[in-house]
């Protein structure tokens, strides 16, 4: 047998180092974004201590969501030559697009199936102690600290309300699938209990109504997903019934919620001075507006505020830097072709999720992507920390395990 050199030995350490990274990730996800740059950093430092460039390129090469990605933001990169923006603001735009090349990091990596169930665990301990805080907080039973966002009435923890809402929902969504696959009746009652305290919590505990729409999309997916066209009427039925009871209980953050998007809406449309909350309905208007001046390509990366504030310019209407819809942004930033690719991005990791090593591999990507979409529409995600190094983080270690068509499960 060969000796193994010390250089290989330790481009290996470093490269199961950047592994345990990834890992940790899924901890911080949902707790700090502080330790979320710090390991991000470590796990680059890692990668790029860890050598084996060709093979790691090779890999990249290999597998079609990675090139999707680097192609989505290659296109930000190209976006810089035209934008309307200030170095500054490109720069920042960049950044924020770099994240999805953790996609194409991760799968360069080759984790397996055993560092996949890792980062699982420990992303699930960090929902579960979320969780956990947050009925402290409603219960009024969290002394006063500096890592407590919220308040009784939003028992939000670590996260403001829209991002807690949505890792909440999709905890929820995890748990049930734990409780799908779980062979102990035990486990699987303990699964099905975090899910629908989990899905509580959304519905009644924090205010954020992304939340609330992904926890729905997520439990229509579920549903279909285990019973396919049966699953699709159980999800009718579910939805009308939680949605019904929730709505009724007048206490309820779903309940007050849809009242002030009522408000918002009938005040945006009666021409009244706009708020921070029906600014959006404001912005989408103008971005409407900005897309069709700018159609194929758009304002160039980083360009949304300098071609907002251009569009409101002479009215009465308040520049903004973002319109909190991730699909009009790109639009107004890199055009149809920037919105044709951000699509892409999310129709082949549906596609391809059915390639994927196992059922649960399957569902949870695809539920990353509903979760994803669904909350686009409402947010900018992509410019938003958490979310954006979510969906690149688990994307990066789910589609790592692409198999070829030919070996794909049925």
């Amino acid at each position: 047998m060969a000796e193994v050199s010390p250089l290989t030995r330790a481009a290996a350490s470093f490269d199961r180092a950047a592994l345990w990274m990834a890992v940790a990730i899924g901890f911080s996800i949902p707790i700090s974004t502080a330790l979320d740059n710090v390991l991000v950093a470590a796990l680059l430092l890692c990668w790029a201590a860890g050598a084996r460039y060709r093979e790691k390129f090779a890999a990249i090469q290999g597998n079609t969501f990675a090139f999707v990605a680097c192609t989505f933001f290659l296109l930000h990169v190209a976006g810089t030559a035209y934008s309307f923006g200030t170095k500054a603001d490109m720069l920042h735009a960049l950044d924020k697009a770099a994240t999805v090349l953790l996609i194409p990091l991760l799968i360069s990596l080759g984790p397996g199936i055993e560092w996949r169930h890792r980062a699982l665990w420990v992303l699930m301990a960090a929902v579960g102690l979320t969780l956990a805080l947050s009925f402290l907080v409603w219960l009024g039973m969290m002394p006063d600290s500096a890592i407590v966002k919220g308040t009784e009435s939003n028992a939000v923890v670590f996260k403001l309300r829209v991002t807690h809402g949505v890792l909440m929902a999709f905890g929820a969504f995890l748990f049930a699938l734990r409780a799908r696959e779980a062979a102990d009746l035990r486990w699987r009652l303990v699964w099905a209990l975090g899910s629908a305290l989990a899905a509580f919590n959304v519905l009644f505990m924090v205010q954020g109504r992304t939340g609330q729409l992904v926890l729905m999309a997520l439990l229509l997916y579920f549903l279909i997903s285990a019973f396919k066209w049966r699953g699709l009427l159980a999800a009718l039925a579910a939805g009308l019934t939680i949605g019904g009871t929730v709505y009724l209980t007048s206490s309820s953050s779903l309940h007050q919620r849809t009242l002030t998007t009522i408000s918002e809406y009938q005040d945006w449309r009666a021409g009244k001075p706009p708020t921070p909350a029906n600014m959006r309905l404001e912005s989408w208007a103008n971005s409407f507006e900005m897309v069709r001046k700018h159609p194929l390509i758009g304002v160039g990366t980083g360009g949304f505020a300098a071609a907002y504030a251009k569009q409101v310019e002479g009215t009465s209407m308040m520049p903004l830097r973002q319109p909190e819809n991730q699909y009009l942004l790109t639009a107004v930033q890199l055009g149809v072709v920037g919105l044709a690719a951000l699509l892409a991005l999310f129709a082949v990791h549906w596609r391809l999720a059915s390639r994927l090593a196992t059922r649960t591999d399957t569902d949870l990507a695809r539920g990353l992507v509903v979760a994803m979409a669904v909350g686009c529409v409402f947010n900018s995600f992509l410019l938003d920390h958490t979310e954006a190094l979510f969906y690149a983080w688990l994307s990066g270690l789910l589609f790592a395990g692409l198999q070829s068509r030919e070996t794909r499960p049925q």
